[in-house]
């Protein structure tokens, strides 16, 4: 199932007893999950109290146990548990077996990474629950994400201030979520937001960093695209968010010069890629560093470097390091232009 019906789901029909959450974006699934426990509690009464663990902390035994033991002061346990395909193979025949034949007393939510496979669990949850695929937002989607979920704090956003928040902060939803919020404290009674808002609250305006490090990198400037890594770390940008912001710049940078390469003007392109124009603007103006060989190698280092992050024991700020290292071997001038010196 689609987490976008999902939730559908949740308001059609009575929660079910045991559901799979699959993927990678925690923001929806902490909100799918919070869906689960408002459920059950519009059945049964505020007395329930949901309660979360997490598989590299907690054994395959005492969490069946726990789901199989009724709770002392409410009539139902509503459970979840990260990360459980870390569990080694006997323990999670274990689970494979409790989900084949779960309480029904207990709503129990379990978690698994979007590229781990587990056909067991996958087949028993099947049997007696839901499983919910979490597919990341397209892009163009997150717009409009942010939007309504300003609604939800009572206030609008314009679509130019939506888009500009998304370019500023990057694609993860947690931290587009803490942005929102602040944007909506900061605005206090006002009860609409923009793009002069999002510009004065959201102050470190992660994007600008990210532009410098590229313009550093097409460069050659060494020291300086570190320079920038290490403040953009310091200041506690997360490395995965940094990075998806890098791929999100790349991929921008190649649209626009070929969308500017074919004739298409400022206006047409920021109309088709949902941006204001003066983001297209200044993209095409450092689209110039860069050329299409150079940012389609570029975007491939990106995302491998992404897949690696996910899916190894890599350590995030050195992984970056190394790129930005990495990633001077493909800064290019016009093919017209003279070499600017040994990469970083």
């Amino acid at each position: 199932m689609d987490s976008r019906l999902f939730f559908k789901h949740l308001r059609e029909a009575p929660p079910k007893n045991i559901y799979l959450f699959r993927g990678d974006e925690a923001a929806l699934m902490d909100k799918a999950w919070e869906a689960v426990l408002q459920a059950v509690r519009d059945l049964e009464g505020p007395s329930i109290q949901g309660e979360q663990l997490n598989a590299k902390e907690s054994s395959v035994h005492e969490v069946v146990s726990r789901a199989r033991t009724a709770p002392l002061f409410a009539p139902r346990r509503v459970l979840r548990v990260r990360d459980v395909d870390l569990w080694p193979k006997e323990q999670r025949e274990v689970l494979e077996r409790y989900a084949a034949n779960p309480n029904p007393r207990t709503h129990f939510v379990l978690t698994v990474g979007s590229k781990k496979s587990w056909k067991g669990l996958e087949k028993a949850v099947e049997a007696q629950g839901v499983i919910v695929d979490f597919q990341p937002l397209q892009e163009r989607r997150l717009p409009a994400w942010v939007q309504e979920k300003a609604a939800a704090w009572n206030k609008t956003i314009t679509p130019s201030a939506a888009s500009l928040l998304v370019e500023a902060v990057g694609t993860d939803l947690h931290a587009l979520e803490k942005e929102i919020e602040k944007l909506c404290l900061y605005v206090g009674e006002a009860s609409q937001i923009t793009t002069d808002d999002v510009e004065a609250a959201c102050s470190s305006m992660r994007s600008e960093h990210v532009f410098k490090l590229m313009d550093h990198v097409a460069e050659g400037r060494c020291a300086a695209a570190f320079a920038v890594l290490r403040q953009a770390l310091q200041r506690g940008d997360a490395p995965l968010g940094l990075l998806a912001l890098m791929t999100r710049h790349v991929r921008l940078l190649w649209q626009v010069k070929d969308g500017l390469a074919r004739g298409e003007t400022v206006p047409t392109l920021a109309k088709k890629l949902s941006l204001p124009p003066f983001v297209v603007e200044k993209t095409a103006r450092y689209a110039h560093h860069f050329s299409e060989e150079a940012l389609m190698q570029l975007h491939g280092t990106l995302t491998a470097a992404d897949l690696s992050l996910k899916t190894t024991a890599l350590d995030p700020e050195r992984a970056l390091e190394l790129l930005v290292y990495r990633m001077g071997d493909f800064r290019a001038q016009k093919k017209a232009a003279a070499p600017l010196g040994p990469p970083c």
